[in-house]
């Protein structure tokens, strides 16, 4: 028996992990916390956007339809095309997650559903609601950058944050309880990388009230996940060995954190290299089929630059 642990049903929580065909190179997040608007407003960039060819070789109902290093193949193009209609956005490859309002119910779950204790309950409704009532993408557009490469642009606007977190943390919280049987079943069998003994017995006495696993001061960004000191050297090693630039892990007695940004600052900024190989399969195909979807590099920031102030 395998069981999920708090830092996976963490991260599971907040996202989906995201396996794509099509990819991009790196990617840039800068984000605002506006406390009087009670939203959290987020510009994401790619750079390097291009179709994968050792993931995308050929399309599943067509394996004679192959993917070039100059064309997409059709399964390559069908995610292209979701992402520019359901504007579904992405975040930092496989660190985190996907998010599309299509598939968050379905995501939330598959979550609950898969742990074989959790029920799928009224704060889990609650908060799909909440979420598909008030998280907003927008795709701003293509571009090309300075080494020719497709580039692209959103906008994620995440409105009524004070309700959206103490639900968040509620929803987790029912997650990690659902597993503390199995993690101490996992523990007794000697499953490797298993929490110790003394973790699972403060992940239970930690959730029995609701514990703060996400927190939002002004642009800092906490994420608590209970743990002692000898899972946190662990877990830092491992799961959290590639963060993205912009994020740092901090120790504590009962907890270890990630945190992103600072309380004072304006805005923070994360970033990370995603995928290599870039080709220009996707940039044809844009230039070809969504012409009036590129921009000019200086409208982008422009545009992404009023978002964060707040005058988009």
């Amino acid at each position: 028996m395998k069981a999920i642990h708090p830092t996976t049903l963490v991260i599971l929580f907040i996202c989906t992990a995201l396996s794509s065909c099509i990819e991009f190179e790196s990617q840039d997040l800068v984000y605002h916390h506006d406390n009087e608007k009670d939203e959290l407003r987020v510009t994401l960039t790619y750079e390097g956007i291009f179709g994968n060819l050792d993931k995308g070789e050929y399309s599943r109902k067509n394996r004679n339809d192959v993917g070039t290093h100059n064309s997409l193949n059709q399964l390559q193009i069908d995610q292209l095309e979701s992402v520019l209609k359901e504007k579904r956005a992405f975040f930092f490859s496989n660190w985190i997650f996907e998010y599309s309002a299509s598939s968050s119910t379905k995501m939330l779950e598959k979550i609950i559903k898969g742990n074989g204790q959790g029920k799928f309950g009224e704060p889990e409704r609650k908060l799909i609601k909440l979420l598909l009532d008030n998280i907003e993408v927008q795709n701003i557009g293509f571009y090309k950058n300075n080494a020719d490469q497709l580039c692209g642009s959103q906008t994620v606007r995440i409105s009524n944050v004070s309700a959206i977190i103490p639900l968040a943390n509620q929803v987790i919280g029912r997650l990690v309880k659902a597993h503390i049987q199995e993690m101490r079943e996992e523990r007794e069998e000697k499953v490797p990388n298993s929490f110790t003994t003394e973790t699972i017995n403060l992940i239970e006495t930690k959730v029995r009230d609701d514990f703060p696993f996400i927190k939002i001061q002004g642009n800092l960004i906490t994420i608590s996940l209970i743990m002692t000191p000898p899972d946190q050297e662990r877990i830092s090693k491992s799961t959290l060995k590639d963060l993205p630039k912009g994020a740092r892990i901090e120790f504590q007695d009962e907890a270890l954190l990630i945190k992103i940004g600072t309380g004072h600052a304006q805005q923070s900024r994360l970033s990370k290299k995603c995928f290599e190989g870039y080709w220009p399969n996707a940039l044809n195909h844009i230039q070809a089929n969504h012409k009036k979807l590129m921009r000019k590099p200086r409208k982008v920031e422009s545009r992404l630059k009023k978002f964060l102030s707040g005058k988009d």
